[in-house]
């Protein structure tokens, strides 16, 4: 076989047989892992005999990062042509790859049934039986009001008959070895546009991903000037165990994924929306009563204090959506007076935004007034958003998308924003025959699918877009909701906002009629150990994603008990404080200020370290291992409901001339590990840190 590229972890060479694109083999005595060709549907023909033709590269990406383009033409029709866009990390066997389909004459994708028709891969290897452990990553639970991921595992006898699944994420393992298979978009589960089908035949596992619906639309052109391109996938086989593989996947995530580190660090992060919801709820004021210079200035004084590092005005801070320029009654200099002092203080500056809204006045609804969200013919209107002007709803899967990436830039520039706060986005709207999404020639509802998938992969393009022309941004979406674009995808331009205030009333089926004062919608709106215990849903992403990509935000407010469980979830990573910080005592400043000045210390370490828990959230004890055992650096984070004495032994550690702080009491054994006891009240928190001696 002829090799096209090597790395630390393995090699692609090229296919062997008709049909194959390439074989990616681990070690030179194992058994290849073969890629067949994608299927499209063009002009209402299937083509998928792809024939190797050229391979460029690499082009480093990053420091770590090499891109290589393979590319085929097909032997039925040679105008037609394929490339793999195909990126790997020396320091990661996970590595990337998408589809650019083009043609010299203008082609059409078509849907011979009304359906996508349009198989992206199958994935072949005989290196003995397989199981299956799916990953499902958009899960929502309306009782904890987050999502989360759920594990499912399939054995050799399921897969023997076969079987589909929506994923994003899986794996594939056998006693000899391990592999995984993912594609970068999202969904809530189980409403799916791609979807896996495995099977294991006599000694072949076979794993595919097909298209569900809206990947593309009936007649949607392909030429040299408007090719088709795919969603990323990501693949790897390693001669190791699944969880050694599921240590490298939460390394890609954290590391190799995204070329925008910014999103990867472990800052802490503040956001006012918070008190302004408690304007509204507990002092029936509007919810922008207090949005202004001299209540800003106020608050960055306190959060200065406590240490936080990213400073994020909520909504209410522009005149009107969609020209997003700065209130002059709310702030007379165009923001200039707050980043100052939030320069001084060494703080970044985030806004609130809906990208999907724009006001009716505003110039880009004059400038672009196709670009409007329809359904069915009508504009998308909102009376009010969030008390400023009536807005339109606006297609980011239509050239919006691009006005709206020279505005964030825009943004980043003048006013030296470096944090984008993304909320609003729901993925199905618009069914408009004037988009990117569709036509006149098809239905309302497959311009809709359309839309939804393609919502998804204009995030990206957008997030992709501004962090590479500034490196120094972050993009958070907002998933507080059930419906968004929840997924991988997302993952490479930026972090997930995981959990606003947690559950609604009518999530536990209690009526309207039920009077509850102030009526808050959220159950835990309050201080207390119940808030952090729902809010906390992130840790369960862990083992696969770094949990310090699914931002949380705490409150700060007293009891004691309350502010200890807030600290401990918030290290873990949730990363954010929000509340009324103007009204916190010095003893509460002084006490939150510590706690964030112990975890920044140990930060990055607990940021990179794979987790090791007991217990479960609400358990009694509920424990969290994040050490790093090179660096003997890192905390163990305890929580219970029930009081009692509760001791834990860590993972054995490289070093153990360490300085354990919070700890009641510890030692270390002489096979390097730490034992440590805490002494905990009822529905009481703390954070043991670990840190290096010398």
């Amino acid at each position: 076989m002829d090799k096209l590229l090597s790395w630390p972890y393995g090699a692609i060479y090229k296919g062997a047989a008709a049909g194959e694109l390439f074989q990616l083999v681990t070690t030179e005595d194992s058994k290849p892992l073969v890629v067949e060709s994608p299927i499209f549907c063009l002009d209402a023909e299937m083509v998928s005999d792809f024939a190797y033709q050229g391979c460029s590269g690499p082009a480093e990406i990053t420091d770590d990062i090499s891109q290589w383009s393979i590319t085929y033409s097909s032997r039925r029709f040679p105008d037609v042509e394929l490339t793999v866009v195909m990126r790997v990390c020396r320091h990661s066997p996970i590595f990337r790859f998408r589809y650019a389909l083009s043609s010299d004459s203008e082609r059409k994708l078509s849907k011979r049934n009304e359906a996508d028709e349009l198989r992206y891969m199958e994935i072949s290897t005989a290196q003995g039986p397989m199981q299956v452990t799916e990953i499902q990553l958009s899960n929502f639970n309306p009782l904890v009001h987050s999502y989360y991921p759920i594990e499912v595992v399939r054995d050799c006898g399921e897969l023997s008959v076969g079987t589909q699944f929506a994923g994003p994420l899986v794996f594939f393992d056998s006693e000899a070895t391990c592999g995984l298979l993912a594609f970068e978009h999202g969904s809530q589960h189980p409403n799916t546009f791609l979807e896996f089908a495995a099977e294991q035949t006599d000694e072949v596992f076979k794993i595919a991903i097909h298209a569900v619906k809206g990947n593309y639309y009936n007649g949607q052109p392909v030429s040299k000037q408007q090719p088709f391109e795919s969603v990323w996938f990501q693949l790897a086989l390693v001669p190791e165990s699944k969880e050694s593989l599921q240590r490298h996947y939460r390394e890609f995530i954290l590391k190799y994924m995204s070329t925008n580190q910014e999103s990867r660090k472990p800052y802490v992060f503040y956001n006012t929306w918070n008190y302004q919801e408690r304007r509204k709820y507990f002092d029936q004021q509007p919810y922008l009563s207090e949005m202004n210079e001299d209540r800003m200035r106020q608050e960055i004084e306190v959060a200065h204090r406590l240490g936080i590092d990213v400073f994020v005005i909520d909504t209410g801070w522009y005149i009107k959506t969609g020209d997003w320029t700065v209130n002059p009654e709310r702030f007379s200099d165009n923001l200039r007076g707050i980043k100052s002092l939030l320069d001084s203080y060494g703080m970044k500056l985030g806004l609130w935004f809906n990208p999907t809204v724009a006001a009716k006045s505003s110039q880009v609804v004059q400038e672009l007034p196709h670009c409007i969200m329809t359904r069915d013919e009508q504009p998308i209107y909102h009376p009010q958003i969030w008390e400023t002007e009536g807005s339109y709803g606006m297609c980011l899967a239509s050239e919006y998308s691009d006005w709206f990436i020279d505005k964030l830039i825009r943004l980043h520039d003048e006013l030296g924003v470096t944090y984008f706060k993304w909320d609003g986005i729901g993925q199905y709207a618009c069914n408009s025959p004037l988009h990117w999404h569709g036509n006149e020639t098809n239905s309302p509802q497959e311009r809709a699918e359309s839309y939804a998938y393609e919502l998804g992969r204009q995030m990206i393009r957008i997030g992709q877009a501004v962090t590479d022309q500034r490196p120094d941004v972050i993009i958070d979406f907002d998933v507080t909701e059930a419906g968004p674009f929840v997924g991988l995808g997302f993952l490479a331009v930026g972090k997930y906002f995981l959990v606003n205030n947690g559950p609604y009333f009518h999530d536990f089926d209690i009526p309207k009629w039920v009077k509850i004062q102030p009526d808050t919608i959220n159950v835990f709106f309050f201080p207390g150990p119940a808030r952090p215990r729902f809010c906390r849903t992130g840790v369960l992403y862990d083992k696969y994603i770094p949990s310090n990509l699914f931002l949380t935000h705490y409150l700060p407010d007293q009891p004691r008990v309350s502010q200890a469980n807030s600290v401990a979830s918030l290290v873990l990573g949730g990363q954010g404080i929000w509340g009324d910080l103007i009204a916190l005592s010095d003893d509460d400043v002084r006490y939150l200020a510590e706690q964030i000045a112990k975890y920044k210390r140990v930060s990055s370490a607990v940021v990179e370290s794979y987790p090791r828990t007991v217990g479960t959230i609400g358990s009694s004890p509920e424990i969290y291992e994040k050490i790093d055992p090179e660096a003997g650096c890192g905390m163990v984070v305890f929580f219970t409901v029930k009081s009692g004495r509760f001791r834990y032994v860590t993972q054995r550690l490289k070093h153990t001339n360490v300085i354990v702080d919070g700890a009641d009491t510890w030692e270390v054994t002489r096979n390097q590990r730490l034992v440590l006891t805490v002494n905990l009240d009822d529905n009481d928190a703390r954070v043991v840190y670990v840190l290096p001696a010398d």
